[in-house]
């Protein structure tokens, strides 16, 4: 099978990643389009079932997986991801809206940005690997989550153990000190899709305030871990 979801976009703001995401025209477009390949979603990450999904017809992800938008389930997958990082915040959540015919904006609480866009690459190719009709091997996702961690302490020499952060230069004497800009007030990021089921909600989000995001990447740039072993 070709390429299931093409991103079009992704947008890295202060406390969301948005990614816009095109749903191939080969690749089913709901969940029920290839029952086979949702079960085999289903068996790999059981999980996901017991995600809370608000405002759609349960608030139980696995009451609707069945018959739901791929785009949607692809959010729920990176969402389980990062709950298995332990490194995402209490409650990794994320929202999926449909902004054209087989095109969809995924919302994703971003605690941060390199963790978050390679749980959305590694979701992507979970999906693809299960659409495609499964097969060995098969993806662990145990050591997938382990290697989004391991790529976020690569980039970060403090959490790596590789020596303390450069503290900032002192300001000479008679120099007058730069004014410190405080930052606009911020919303809590997207709550509408949240894993475990046991875990609380935030309410609705708004848009993210505070820094300008960082628009355009390109989801090759995001280095991936190895996905099976």
């Amino acid at each position: 099978m070709a390429q299931l979801f093409d991103i079009k976009k992704v947008v890295v703001g202060p406390r969301n990643l948005e990614a816009v995401v095109e749903v191939a025209p080969s690749a089913p477009l709901m969940t029920s389009d290839d029952t086979e390949g949702t079960e085999l979603v289903l068996d790999l990450m059981p999980a996901l079932a017991d995600h809370l999904c608000l405002g759609d017809s349960s608030p139980r992800f696995g009451d609707v997986v069945a018959d739901t938008e791929l785009a949607h389930l692809l959010e729920h997958v990176s969402v389980e991801l990062l709950a298995r990082t332990d490194a995402a915040g209490d409650t990794p959540s994320g929202q999926t809206t449909q902004v054209g015919e087989r095109t969809y904006q995924i919302t994703l609480a971003c605690p941060d940005d390199v963790l978050v866009a390679g749980a959305l690459s590694s979701a992507v190719w979970i999906l693809q690997w299960a659409y495609s009709g499964g097969g060995e091997p098969q993806p662990d996702v145990d050591a997938i989550a382990d290697g989004l961690v391991g790529l976020v302490e690569s980039l970060d020499p403090a959490a790596a153990g590789e020596g303390p952060v450069e503290e900032p230069a002192d300001v000479a004497e008679g120099e007058p000190e730069a004014p410190v800009q405080q930052p606009a007030a911020e919303t809590p990021p997207t709550d509408a899709d949240a894993a475990p089921a046991d875990q609380p909600v935030s309410p609705d989000p708004a848009p993210a305030r505070g820094s300008a995001p960082r628009d355009g990447w390109d989801m090759d740039d995001v280095p991936r871990p190895r996905f099976v072993r």
